[in-house]
């Protein structure tokens, strides 16, 4: 199965030693690899914001290189609209729901999902934003961040 990679997976990319064994650490399978031009943004906004140096920068801009990154359009609509009603315990199609209160999601997190479900990929994260979707739209893999110590 491909994979998604959620932004903070980005994140950590950007701070390791050696980006080819934290790449075959999460992707022990050499899947495809893709990003939402969400991730890009945001992981984009955040260097700017934090000022990176130079060799940051270029780690995060090599690894963007060399993935499939891809455009929000209009054939996410629908799937956005499923994962955000029934993030919110609000979708018509279910009756029942694993988790006992709403799920405010950002709406970066919404495409991001969005293109999971459309695509049929597995996403791979280390927050729990995205559990109540596990197997329901697409397949979820929480990494723990203290899984990355050996990276760094």
């Amino acid at each position: 199965m491909n994979l998604l990679l959620d932004t903070n997976i980005l994140l950590f990319i950007s701070r390791t030693r050696n980006t080819d064994s934290f790449v075959d650490f999460i992707n022990p399978d050499n899947s495809s690899l893709y990003i939402s031009v969400a991730s890009e943004a945001e992981i984009k906004s955040l260097a700017l914001k934090n000022n990176w140096g130079a060799k940051r920068a270029d780690i995060l801009h090599g690894f963007l290189d060399g993935i499939n990154i891809v455009e929000i359009s209009q054939s996410y609509v629908d799937i956005y609209a499923e994962i955000d009603a029934y993030s919110q315990r609000l979708n018509p199609d279910f009756k029942e729901y694993s988790f006992e209160t709403p799920r405010n999601m950002g709406k970066n997190d919404l495409w991001i999902a969005s293109l999971a479900a459309l695509l049929g990929l597995q996403l791979i994260t280390t927050d729990t934003d995205f559990d109540h979707l596990h197997n329901v739209f697409f397949p979820v893999r929480r990494i723990l961040p203290e899984d990355f110590r050996q990276f760094f």
